[in-house]
């Protein structure tokens, strides 16, 4: 799918977000709705509205601090094969809760 048709069908992230995000990549990514809920903006990824943004990252962030972004992008914990099974209990509990209120 191309950056159109995801903007189209509501929002879904780039695999490459994804993809770089898993390697430890320091990202810079322009603004679009909904990349907060996969990234937190300024702590795990960089947002650019102009080549001035970019540059200002670029020349102002010690590599230190652009190696802790891209580590904090990983977030492995939440990607594990215990966090999914936690996450997929949890689901089945809340429906099975709105169920039961249901049929009260």
């Amino acid at each position: 799918m191309t950056r159109a048709d995801m903007m189209r069908a509501g929002y879904s992230p780039s695999v490459r977000l994804v993809e770089a995000g898993a390697c430890a990549t320091p990202i810079i990514s322009d603004r679009w709705q909904g990349l907060d809920t996969i990234f937190e903006i300024g702590k795990e990824i960089l947002i650019a509205d102009s080549t001035e943004d970019v540059l200002r990252y670029l020349r102002e962030i010690p590599e230190a601090e652009r190696l802790a972004i891209g580590d904090r992008a990983r977030a492995l914990a939440e990607h594990t094969a215990t966090h999914r099974a936690a996450e997929l209990e949890k689901y089945v509990v809340e429906l099975r809760e709105g169920q039961s209120d249901r049929n009260v």
